[in-house]
């Protein structure tokens, strides 16, 4: 069953029961929701729309806290829009970990685990054929998912997992839609990883993904750049 709008969110159709679990679905649905910045999180609220008491709601945006998803103004927990320079330490952040993921996924994925990441890289493909950039996006993290689900190391998949989640929580993490973001050359980055993992060619894969992830910092830079040189009033180029 899909989730359902309400309020600020998407309702889950499954009801937490613990801090955990709720910690878990809210950060879900307040990235698919794209709430925006500086939106207040009230316990209560929160609690009512997802059928809890406020005690798990307040251990869930503690956790959110603590992984900098969220911020705080006063006493209350409020949705938080990360920099350019702020998302380009996690572009950098991710640069170190995503090498060491690509390496352990060469060297332990399963069969199985390779064809599902082939799947999300065909399926990147289709999107970009269709036009469905926002579908792009998502495939584009599928993707780098399931090479650190091939590395088997639980905790590089849940920092990866936090950081792609920073990016999303803030529009200027979309590199899609900048100027000089080219999607051929993002696709033609995925299908050299991809190739360098089947032929499990640890020394091809880490480089193409340095080169991969360098090539997104480097966009970044410069749309920071850019950003500081426009006049007063005017707004950059933002994403979609």
């Amino acid at each position: 069953m899909k989730p359902r709008a309400t309020g600020n969110f998407m309702l889950n159709s499954v009801t937490p029961h613990t801090g955990e679990e709720l910690y878990a679905i809210l950060r879900r649905d307040m990235i698919d929701s794209r709430a925006k910045g500086g939106t207040v999180l009230q316990e209560q609220k929160i609690a009512e729309q997802y059928g809890v008491s406020r005690t798990p709601v307040r251990e869930a945006l503690q956790r959110l806290h603590q992984d900098n998803l969220i911020g705080r103004k006063g006493r209350f927990y409020v949705i938080t829009s990360p920099s350019h320079e702020q998302i380009l330490e996690i572009y950098e952040f991710r640069e170190a970990i995503e090498a060491s993921s690509v390496v352990l996924c060469c060297q332990r994925a399963t069969a199985a685990e390779i064809t599902a990441i082939e799947h999300h890289l065909e399926a990147q493909f289709r999107a970009a054929e269709q036009g469905h950039f926002y579908e792009f996006e998502r495939l584009d993290t599928l993707f780098h998912a399931a090479i650190a689900d091939g590395s088997h190391n639980r905790l590089l998949r849940h920092q990866l997992e936090i950081s792609y989640d920073q990016i999303w929580f803030s529009r200027v993490g979309n590199l899609v839609s900048l100027p000089d973001y080219s999607v051929e050359a993002t696709l033609s980055s995925h299908q050299r990883i991809m190739s360098a993992i089947q032929r499990r060619d640890v020394d091809v894969a880490r480089a193409e993904m340095n080169s991969h992830l360098r090539s997104a910092i480097e966009l970044s830079q410069r749309a920071c750049a850019s950003r500081r040189r426009l006049p007063r009033g005017r707004k950059g180029a933002t994403p979609s």
